[in-house]
Order: structure tokens, then C-alpha cells, then sequence
């Protein structure tokens, strides 16, 4: 299916969200959206909307649109439920990872930006071969993007650390040792949450 206008100002605007790039405290416009990403205000609408019913975004009527930042509960919670199915995905490629999974699990797991890092943890869901599962990781990490972004900025080496042995242990087969990597891995997002 081809990629819409509104698809690709839908990413756009998710991505400066997640980058910062547009502030939690000001109101997004439509006719300003539409002037800085080049296009009409009817795809830059469909995408706002899209983004609130995804609980990206608050619409408010006659102002605009603002940013939804996630509690501590929430952050929390999206973390517990990561570990489940990340957990569930690293149990996964232990019995079934082959070289060229763990080749690319390992060029994922050296870098050490944000980016990067939903990168690297999607695709250890999407290598397990269960759609489901890689949706739901992917939609867990689309929902807590920014908050990790904010909470990572100065933990890139400890992701790649991190990332680095769980791959190891995925090749070893050390199922404890993936996980307690895991497990590590996620709670670092967790540590100083700042309010």
C-alpha cells in the first residue's frame, strides 16, 4: 500500500515529538504544521488526529493540539509490560536465532542513540517471526518514545552495554543471562524520572 501525504506528515510530526523538536508546553497548529512541513492543512489534520486518537496529542478545540507526556505510573507500566514481551521475544531467538539474527541484532546493538535503541528492540520482536508480538513491542516503545528519549540522553553507553550482552547471551543461549541484561536494560529507562 502506498505511503499517503498525511502518512508521511503523521511521521514527521511524531518524530519532532519524540525529538523534542516540538515543545510539550505550546500549542500545534495546523496552519503552522501545514507552512513547516510543505503541505495543506488537510493532510497535517489527519495526521493530528490520528496522533490523538493514538493519545499522542490533546485536541483542543479553537487552539490546537498539545502534547500528552506520560506519568511515572504510566512510564512504569509500559516498562513492566515490555519486559513480558521482550522477555517472551529473547526466550524466542535463544532456540532459534540463527548467525545472520545475531549479525544483525549485533550492528544494532553497537550504537548507542535513541533511535537506535527502539530500532534494536523492535527487531528482536520482529526477528521471532510473531507479527503480534513485534506489533506490540513496537506500539509499547511508540507510546513511552519520548519519555525514553528524555530519559536516555546521557545512558548511550550503558544501552550499548547492555544491548551488547544480550545478543551475546542470545548466541550463547544463556537464557538467564539475556534476560537479567533485559531486565537491566529496561530499568535503566525507570532510574531518576524526573517529574
Amino acid at each position: 500500500m502506498k505511503e499517503t501525504l498525511s502518512d508521511k506528515v503523521y511521521k514527521a510530526i511524531k518524530e519532532d515529538i519524540n525529538n523534542f523538536k516540538l515543545s510539550p508546553d505550546e500549542f500545534i497548529v495546523e496552519r503552522v504544521m501545514a507552512k513547516r512541513y510543505g503541505v495543506s492543512k488537510a493532510p497535517v489534520r489527519e495526521a493530528l488526529h490520528r496522533l490523538c486518537r493514538e493519545g499522542r496529542l490533546i485536541s483542543y478545540p479553537r487552539k490546537g493540539y498539545l502534547i500528552v507526556s506520560l506519568s511515572e505510573v504510566e512510564f512504569y507500566q509500559t516498562q513492566q509490560l515490555r519486559l513480558i514481551n521482550e522477555g517472551f521475544a529473547v526466550r524466542t531467538l535463544i532456540k532459534k536465532a540463527d548467525p545472520e539474527d545475531i549479525k544483525i541484532l549485533r550492528n544494532l546493538a553497537v550504537k548507542s542513540d535513541c533511535a537506535s535503541n527502539s530500532e534494536f528492540h523492535c527487531k528482536m520482536a520482529d526477528l521471532t517471526g510473531n507479527n503480534f508480538l513485534k506489533e506490540i513491542v513496537t506500539h509499547l516503545l511508540d507510546i513511552s518514545t519520548r519519555t525514553l528519549n528524555l530519559k536516555n540522553q546521557s545512558n548511550g553507553e550503558n544501552l550499548k552495554t547492555f544491548h551488547c550482552e544480550i545478543v551475546d547471551a542470545i548466541e550463547s543461549r544463556d537464557e538467564e543471562k539475556a534476560l537479567e541484561y533485559l531486565k537491566m536494560d529496561l530499568e535503566l529507562g525507570n532510574s531518576n524520572f524526573s517529574r
